[in-house]
């Protein structure tokens, strides 16, 4: 039986400085750091079929999520960077996050060092807009129209009221 869906996890060029990002960003609070880092762990290696990792991580918290960042040292990528992938190319392409201003949110994120990737626009009656973390992953900022979206009525999402940074 799957219980849920637990995380999605970026690999990431500087761990301290994504971590910063989504802390500062979206109000992500650390929630595990010694347990999301290894090296030389063959069990580690054999469960996510590599040899010889060695990786600095973190799991972070959100109001209604957590968001993993592992900083591979060992072995070296193969995989395009981030910045050279569109939204149309295969694979996870990005990471959506609801807010409450639109631009408000687009304007505080590109001070903390995203880049556009698209303007500010109404999606089918929903503002939103594609832009890229430091690194070049894609985020998406939506701004919640539908009252019956709003993640602040989900069970155990409604003691948040008042304190955007309590988990």
């Amino acid at each position: 039986m799957i219980l849920g869906f637990a995380h999605p996890a970026l690999v990431v060029k500087d761990l301290t400085k994504m971590r910063s990002f989504y802390c500062d960003a979206f109000g992500f609070v650390p929630f595990s750091e010694d347990t999301e880092s290894w090296q030389d762990n063959p069990a580690i290696d054999a469960a996510i079929g590599v040899t010889a990792s060695s990786v600095r991580g973190c799991m972070l918290a959100g109001h209604n999520c957590f968001l993993e960042l592992f900083e591979f040292l060992e072995p070296a990528s193969h995989a395009a960077p981030p910045e050279q992938c569109l939204p149309q190319d295969a694979g996870l392409r990005h990471l959506c996050f609801y807010v409450d201003d639109l631009d408000a949110e687009w304007s505080r994120l590109l001070a903390l060092g995203a880049t556009p990737l698209g303007t500010p626009q109404k999606l089918q009656g929903v503002p939103a807009v594609y832009m890229r973390d430091p690194e070049g992953n894609i985020i998406e900022l939506a701004e919640m129209t539908n009252p019956g979206e709003d993640l602040r009525h989900l069970p155990g999402i409604d003691r948040l009221q008042g304190s955007e940074n309590d988990i």
